[in-house]
C-alpha cells in the first residue's frame, strides 16, 4: 500500500484491530485514529510515516498493543497515552502490555510515567536517540523468562528483582515457561489419601481437590470427569498452550498429568478459598463481602478474561490438530448460556454469560440454581432477576447484608451491568473488554 492514510478510518468506531504495518505508507499518523475507541490493537509498523506521534492517540482506552516504526520528531510530553490525563480508574492503563517504538527518530527522556504501565510485558525503544534515565517504576513490570545463572547473574536472589517478585521472572532452571508434565505416580499416594474433606469444587468438568505432594507443597488437584476426557495428543497440547497463560488475574496452571484414562491438572492453591465460600458463608467463620471487595472481584475477574479473550487470543486453544477449538461443551449448572443447547461451539459470548451469572452473585450472594427458585418466578437467578427487573423491583435482588444510601447506586450498576452480560441474544451481549470499561465507569 502507498499513499497515507485516510482521515476517514477515524469513522469506523467499532475497529477492534489495525494492521497496516510492513507498507509503503507515507504522511503523518492523522489524529482522527483516536477517535476509534474500541481499537485494541494498532500496528503501523515499517511504513515512512513522518512528524509526531498525535496525541490524539491517547484517547484509545482500551488499546492493549501499540507497533509504530519509522517515525520521525518527538515523543509529546502530552501524549496521554503515558500522562496522567489517563482516567486514573483504570488503573494506569492496566490493558496496555505492549509498546514497540523501535527505529525511530524520538529524541528527549523516556517519559517517566511510562513506568504507570503494570501490565507492559513488551517495551522495544531500540535504536532512538533518546536520553536521560529510565523511569524508575518500570521496575514494576511483568517481565517474564528464566533469568540467567551465569556470568554477572550468578549470585542473584529474589531480592535483586523488586517489582517482580510473585509475578513471572524466576531464578530455577528447573521451571519452564509452560507447565511442568507430572508422572502419575507422584499422585497415586496423595489421591488415595483423598476424602470428601478435601474436596474444594465439583462442577461439570470434574471434581477439584486440596492435596498435598510428596515435597510438602499444597496445591489444587482437577481430576478430569472420564466421560470429558479427550485425547492424549489433544489434551496434551491445550495444557502447554494454557501453561503459557500468566495474568495476575488468572490461577496458575503448575502442571498436568495423562495416563490412559486419567487426566490431572495442578493448580495452585488459594488458601483464601472461593467467591462461593466468602458470600454464602454457610460456617460463619468469614467476614461479609462489603461492597468494595465485591466490586474489586468483578474488576479482577473481568480483566482476566478479557485478557483471555483480547491478548491471549481463543485461536491459540486450538489443539495439536489446528481442526478445531474443543466444542465437548460441559460447565457447572446454572453458568452454560442457553444456546449451548442448540450448539456445541464454545464462544466468547457464552464466556461473557458465565461472567454476567457470577456478576450477579455477586450483587445478589444467592447461588445460580437451588431450591429457593422453586417457589420464585423465573426458575433459576438469572430468571428471577429478569422479573424483578421487569416489575422495576431491581432493589429487591440487592443482597441487604451489604445494602445502604452508599452501596446501591454501585450494586444496581452492577445489576445492570450483569444483565447485559446474560441477555439471551448472545449478538447482544458486550464484549469483556466493554464490560471491564463499564466496571470501571462507575466509579470514575
Amino acid at each position: 500500500l502507498t499513499g497515507s492514510i485516510p482521515s476517514e478510518f477515524g469513522d469506523s468506531l467499532k475497529l477492534q484491530g489495525l494492521y497496516l504495518g510492513n507498507n509503503q505508507l507515507t504522511g503523518s499518523i492523522p489524529r482522527s485514529l483516536g477517535q476509534l475507541g474500541g481499537l485494541v490493537k494498532l500496528n503501523l509498523t515499517r511504513n515512512k510515516f513522518s512528524g509526531p506521534v498525535p496525541t490524539s492517540l491517547g484517547n484509545l482506552k482500551g488499546l492493549s498493543h501499540l507497533d509504530l516504526s519509522s517515525l520521525n520528531g518527538e515523543l509529546p510530553s502530552s501524549f496521554n497515552f503515558f500522562d496522567g490525563g489517563w482516567p486514573r480508574s483504570l488503573g494506569n492503563l492496566s490493558y496496555s502490555t505492549y509498546l514497540d517504538l523501535h527505529d525511530n527518530k524520538f529524541t528527549r527522556e523516556i517519559p517517566q510515567n511510562l513506568g504507570n504501565l503494570a501490565q507492559l510485558e513488551h517495551l522495544d525503544v531500540l535504536r532512538n536517540m533518546l536520553c536521560g534515565k529510565i523511569p524508575e517504576k518500570i521496575c514494576k513490570s511483568r517481565l517474564e523468562g528464566l533469568v540467567p545463572q551465569s556470568g554477572i547473574c550468578q549470585n542473584l536472589s529474589k531480592i535483586s528483582l523488586p517489582g517482580n517478585k510473585d509475578y513471572n521472572l524466576y531464578l530455577s532452571s528447573s521451571r519452564s515457561k509452560g507447565p511442568l508434565r507430572i508422572n502419575i505416580s507422584m499422585f497415586q499416594q496423595p489421591l488415595l489419601k483423598l476424602t470428601l474433606v478435601d474436596i474444594l469444587e465439583d462442577g461439570g468438568f470434574g471434581t477439584v481437590y486440596k492435596a498435598t505432594l510428596p515435597d510438602g507443597k499444597t496445591v489444587a488437584v482437577k481430576k478430569f470427569s472420564q466421560a470429558k476426557t479427550q485425547g492424549h495428543r489433544q489434551f496434551t497440547a491445550e495444557m502447554e498452550t494454557l501453561g503459557k497463560v500468566k495474568h495476575q488475574n488468572l490461577v496458575l496452571l503448575l502442571g498436568y498429568c495423562s495416563f490412559d484414562e486419567e487426566k490431572l491438572l495442578v493448580y495452585e492453591y488459594m488458601v483464601n478459598g472461593s467467591l462461593d465460600l466468602w458470600l454464602r458463608n454457610a460456617t460463619g467463620s468469614h467476614e461479609v463481602l462489603d461492597r468494595a471487595k465485591r466490586y474489586k472481584i468483578a474488576c479482577s475477574s473481568a480483566r482476566g478474561l478479557a485478557f483471555l479473550h483480547q491478548d491471549f487470543g481463543l485461536a491459540r486453544l486450538i489443539s495439536a490438530c489446528e481442526t478445531h477449538v474443543s466444542t465437548d461443551i460441559a460447565g457447572t449448572l446454572g453458568y452454560i448460556p442457553p444456546e449451548y443447547g442448540q450448539s456445541r461451539m464454545s464462544t466468547t459470548r457464552g464466556d461473557v454469560y458465565s461472567f454476567g451469572v457470577i456478576l450477579l452473585e455477586l450483587v445478589t450472594a444467592k447461588e445460580p440454581t437451588g431450591p429457593e427458585f422453586q417457589e420464585k418466578e423465573g426458575a433459576n437467578l438469572v430468571g428471577w432477576v429478569f422479573q424483578k427487573m421487569k416489575k422495576q423491583q431491581a432493589d429487591d435482588v440487592l443482597d441487604p447484608t451489604v445494602l445502604n444510601a452508599g452501596s446501591k447506586p454501585m450494586m444496581l450498576k452492577m445489576l445492570r451491568i450483569a444483565a447485559d452480560c446474560v441477555a439471551d441474544n448472545p449478538a447482544t451481549r458486550p464484549t469483556m473488554l466493554h464490560v471491564l470499561k463499564l466496571l470501571h465507569e462507575i466509579v470514575d
